[in-house]
């Protein structure tokens, strides 16, 4: 039976994960710092288990003869059209319990009005066929990437960025469109209003000088070469690049930049997509190491439908 997570669960719960935190199907990719989502927090399972607003999280569990065997908790990106699986347990590594967990939040999902679930995994760890159960269907993988402290950023040359501003919207769309292939587009976002929705959090993305999280651009020519995250966790940070093909050669000098904006006191985390080699060798060349690489998934909730239009006709002759 799938139901939700109730308060009444959480001893059992607490029993639950500390038998199957071994048998965690999904990747620790958000907040994309360590240890932080390395575990699924308490006080978060409490929040989760009150029913909480999608956009915060919410928790279902899978049991079986009054135990619990099976634990999924996903969460919506901002406005809503984009949900992912941040958490996948189970008591027995066995496909029918996470088809159906999965099915429960892909249902949950519609419901909400959502036209896609995301959900990572680990590719050394995923032993559970989700894709072919709950037609999830892998459109990429990504490469996690660590530089241990400490480190020396100031010993490279950087290319000056500025932080992202509400003007860059437009121009960071067609940034996304050209340094994304298409079969990844498909997948994410294909229109503006749908990439967007990729923003997570409660909220729509608005410049600020606080926060954990700190977003740059580089501007070339008419428009933007490359885009810039940092995450600052607790223990360690992230830094996520999004760079145009035609400026690759700026790669090492975009890292650079990247790492001036983090402590060389805490270990910095990295995740370079399978379509982003020249990214990969770049932040190999600065001290970086592979430590884990991880399967990307999609299940599309909604039909692409073709719009018609009318165009302007061209007449020869008289």
């Amino acid at each position: 039976m799938i139901r939700a997570l109730r308060p009444t669960d959480l001893p059992g719960l607490a029993l639950f994960l500390r038998h199957a935190g071994g048998n965690e199907i999904t990747a620790h990719t958000w907040p994309k710092v360590q240890p932080e989502s390395g575990h699924l927090p308490f006080s978060q399972v409490v929040w989760q288990s009150l029913g909480q607003p999608p956009m915060r999280g919410r928790a279902w569990v899978a049991e079986h003869g009054g135990a619990i065997v099976g634990l999924a908790a996903a969460r919506a990106r901002y406005g809503g059209l984009v949900w992912d699986v941040e958490h996948l347990h189970l008591a027995d590594v066995s496909d029918e319990v996470a088809g159906a967990l999965l099915d429960h939040v892909c249902d949950r999902a519609i419901f909400a009005s959502a036209r896609r679930v995301f959900m990572d995994t680990r590719a050394d760890a995923f032993k559970v066929d989700v894709a072919q159960l709950t037609r999830f269907e892998r459109y990429t993988t990504s490469s996690v990437y660590r530089i241990d402290a400490p480190f020396k950023p100031g010993k490279w040359e950087h290319f000056e960025g500025r932080p992202r501003l509400r003007a860059d919207e437009q121009a960071l769309f067609r940034l996304y469109n050209a340094a994304v292939p298409a079969v990844v587009r498909a997948a994410e976002a294909m229109s503006y209003e749908e990439w967007s929705a990729l923003h997570r959090g409660r909220k729509r993305w608005t410049p600020s000088l606080v926060g954990d999280r700190h977003q740059f651009v580089w501007e070339l020519g008419e428009g933007l070469a490359g885009w810039l995250e940092v995450v600052y966790g607790q223990k360690s940070q992230f830094i996520e690049l999004l760079v145009d093909a035609k400026y690759e050669s700026l790669l090492d000098r975009f890292i650079a930049y990247g790492l001036k904006q983090v402590s060389e006191k805490a270990a910095v985390y990295s995740t370079v997509r399978e379509y982003q080699p020249g990214l990969a060798a770049g932040l190999e060349r600065v001290g970086f190491n592979l430590v884990g690489r991880n399967n990307m998934y999609v299940r599309q909730l909604t039909e692409r439908v073709l719009e018609r239009k009318l165009v302007p006709a061209k007449v020869l002759g008289g």
